[in-house]
């Protein structure tokens, strides 16, 4: 009898074994959460052009019939009377200039791109000292009332936008600026001209 007693106790401590041994083990697990923060600085890029040269559209030569004028002539050569040329009454040419200023418009000659505090920058112009009036042989063409503009706003100092650092998110710009060719008298290359563009975050 104990002898039985004995095998059926090793029979089922092998089976409960056995169920033990194919029974998988519950794996253990915990899990941990990490808060990840980054801090950018404060960066700008300002592309620029280091020189620009204005070619400007040559005009056709004219000549302007202003009618006829009659003249009484002495005999020592002097002549009076008649119609005479005067400004007021000159014929207008192709070529006119409302005075003696052209405004021109440099489109996407700067741009900006980078990081601040509110995502914008400014931007600003200026002539530096001795720097406004380009000269060939006495000619002189004088630059005034410079300006930059982002097609949002215009003037000499602007606040524009950063989108960031890359490339093809960049915010383009124009200057603008007037030209006298009061004191213009030659043709040909004038030179000694500048316009200093400062972008800064904010």
């Amino acid at each position: 009898m104990k002898t039985l007693n004995a095998k059926i106790r090793s029979l089922i401590l092998g089976t409960i074994l056995s169920i033990m041994a194919t029974t998988p083990a519950i794996a253990a697990s915990t899990s941990g959460t990490t808060n990840v923060t980054v801090t950018v600085s404060e960066f700008i890029v300002l592309h620029y052009y280091s020189a620009v040269s204005l070619n400007f559209a040559t005009p056709d030569s004219e000549a302007l019939n202003e009618g006829q004028s009659s003249k009484d002539v002495s005999w020592n050569g002097n002549s009076s009377g008649g119609s005479e040329l005067a400004e007021a009454n000159l014929m207008n040419a192709a070529l006119e200039l409302e005075g003696s200023k052209t405004t021109v418009t440099l489109s996407n000659v700067w741009a900006v791109r980078g990081f601040s505090k509110n995502g914008n920058a400014k931007v600003e112009v200026n002539v530096p000292a001795g720097k406004a009036v380009m000269s060939n042989e006495g000619s002189e063409i004088s630059i005034s009332n410079v300006k930059v503009g982002d097609n949002s706003s215009t003037g000499s100092s602007i606040t524009t936008k950063l989108n960031g650092i890359t490339r093809n998110n960049a915010t383009f710009g124009n200057i603008e600026m007037e030209l006298d060719f009061s004191k213009t008298s030659r043709s040909g290359l004038h030179t000694g001209g500048q316009y200093t563009i400062t972008a800064t975050t904010i």
